[in-house]
């Protein structure tokens, strides 16, 4: 056998190298021998588990035999058995996906992401420990989000499909904190999630895509700083809350950009020649650590302080009822592809990406994939 480690003449063979020559002793505990380059050894104890390996130095030489080694080494994984270097659990890979968020998204993504999973996922699920985690453990993560309400009304179902929509927000969250998790070889496999599909056919809101009227109508509902704050929206795609939480000096009027901070970070946008005159009326005369947007009495919009104030709009300008501010985005990434700007433009502008737009945007792709073929035109190089 080559590479021995359990005979003297093996082991005085052996190319010195870093990486020690292992022996397995058990499932997941090793022994380990370190060639150097003087010709000298070390003994070295390894236990892995879930893919991560723990190191121990037995503290003896090429002078102790592989039958005291082994002893040593068994002593060691005995002593610490209870300990378990790391039992990494869910909560563990909870907390390690939101540290993620707050570095490469926004502390507001982090923030959500905690309270969401903190909220359903039960104290008992948090204490699992991830390398024993079930499929059927993650199907009831989810279907008990799910509200279970009786009857065939149209306000039934649609208060239902609502609560799969959300779980499947939640659950997203879940699987990624498990895919880090995964990616970090905390666990040898994800195929106890990903076995567990979200709910399909949920998701409204993309459904809606206002017309040009639709959109004037809803402005002439609206006055002040309310109207304002859906002109910014409509010309920039940005979400509700990094447009209440930008500053006038985000706003560079020289660039025609403003920065923007998020779900997915902090990014420039860029803005339309009319974007930038409605922001320079807006702006004007304000200090620059002002907020960009606010209330007509100056103070700062609230999470939520538009939902009301836009139900009002939406119904007094016939939209339809499951209308939200977010329908906004809609459009302007809508418009956009109809006015054949790149999708890679209009994602980092909006801060997604190519694949949701193409997801949830495919139909005005295909229109704008027919415009630009028809420009195209092949001579006819048959014989008539």
């Amino acid at each position: 056998m080559a590479n021995r480690i359990d005979t003297i003449s093996g082991r005085s063979k052996l190319a010195p190298r870093t990486e020690p020559y292992w022996y397995k002793l058990a499932m997941g505990q090793y022994l380990g021998f370190r060639k150097l380059k003087d010709g000298s050894g070390r003994w070295i104890a390894r236990r892995t588990e879930n893919r991560r390996n723990t190191y121990e130095s037995l503290k003896c030489d090429e002078s102790t035999s592989f039958t005291e080694a082994q002893k040593l080494a068994r002593q060691y994984f005995e002593n610490t058995e209870g300990l378990n270097a790391h039992r990494y659990t869910i909560q563990d890979a909870i907390d390690d996906y939101v540290s993620h968020l707050s570095v490469e998204n926004s502390e507001r993504s982090a923030k959500e992401a905690k309270q969401r999973l903190a909220k359903h996922v039960s104290q008992s699920l948090a204490k699992t420990l991830i390398s024993t985690l079930t499929s059927l453990q993650v199907r009831a993560l989810r279907n008990k989000m799910v509200k279970k309400l009786d009857g065939e009304s149209l306000e039934t179902k649609e208060k239902i499909r609502k609560s799969k929509d959300s779980a499947n927000r939640v659950m997203n969250m879940f699987k990624a904190a498990l895919n880090i998790a995964y990616r970090n070889d905390y666990v040898n496999s994800d195929a106890s999630w990903r076995k567990v599909t979200n709910f399909r056919n949920v998701s409204r809101s993309r459904d809606i895509f206002f017309t040009d009227d639709q959109v004037n109508n809803l402005l002439l509902a609206t006055s002040g700083s309310f109207r304002q704050l859906l002109q910014v929206a409509l010309n920039t795609g940005a979400r509700y809350g990094e447009l209440v939480n930008a500053k006038v000096s985000d706003f560079n009027p020289k660039q025609k950009s403003l920065r923007l901070s998020g779900k997915t970070g902090t990014r420039t946008t860029f803005l339309s020649d009319q974007t930038v005159a409605i922001l320079n009326q807006i702006t004007k005369l304000r200090h620059p650590s002002a907020y960009l947007l606010v209330k007509d009495d100056g103070l700062h919009w609230g999470i939520k302080d538009h939902a009301r104030r836009f139900k009002d709009a939406a119904k007094a300008s016939n939209l339809p009822p499951e209308s939200v501010f977010y329908c906004l985005r809609h459009y302007y990434i809508s418009k956009a592809l109809l006015a054949r700007v790149s999708p890679q433009v209009i994602a980092e502008n909006c801060g997604t990406s190519v694949k949701m737009i193409e997801k949830h945007y495919g139909k005005f792709m295909e229109d704008d994939r027919r415009l630009m073929l028809n420009q195209v035109t092949i001579a006819n190089t048959t014989n008539s």
